[in-house]
């Protein structure tokens, strides 16, 4: 049987976490609040990645898209637009503790709202293993 993009994404993602490839990548100072700060995704792995697509498409890819490339039938209009995550500049540029602030809490003067009441903590950083697999991905 032929493995799914996805699952090969999932493989390659997995591997780049655990060799650290993301730990080395520059960050914008992220200016994390301090029970955000320092914290690390305790999740990997393709059914991390696999529960973390599922949430993506009923919970974010009405903005997002279903490619996460920002181009959800939600998104027209929103200033900003939505971020595309397949670009790889969104996933280089920030580490999880942020990503999974942001599905957390939302972000101010955007369309992106906060998922802390509608999905749990491993949730929340499923979605975040999930856009990680993302950077490791071929563009679809």
């Amino acid at each position: 049987m032929k493995p799914t993009r996805a699952a090969l994404g999932a493989v390659v993602a997995a591997s780049a976490l655990a060799v650290g490839l993301y730990a080395t990548t520059p960050r914008l100072d992220e200016g994390l609040p301090a029970d955000f700060a320092g914290k690390r995704n305790p999740l990997s792995g393709p059914a991390a990645v696999a529960a973390g697509g599922r949430l993506f498409k009923q919970n974010c890819a009405s903005c997002h898209g279903d490619e996460a490339d920002g181009r959800g039938p939600a998104a027209t209009g929103l200033e900003p637009p939505p971020a595309n995550f397949r670009s790889g500049a969104v996933l280089a540029q920030h580490s999880d503790a942020y990503l999974y602030f942001r599905v957390s809490t939302g972000k101010a003067g955007t369309a992106m709202p906060s998922f802390h009441g509608a999905l749990g903590e491993t949730e929340r950083w499923q979605v975040v293993t999930y856009l990680r697999s993302l950077a490791a991905a071929p563009e679809p």
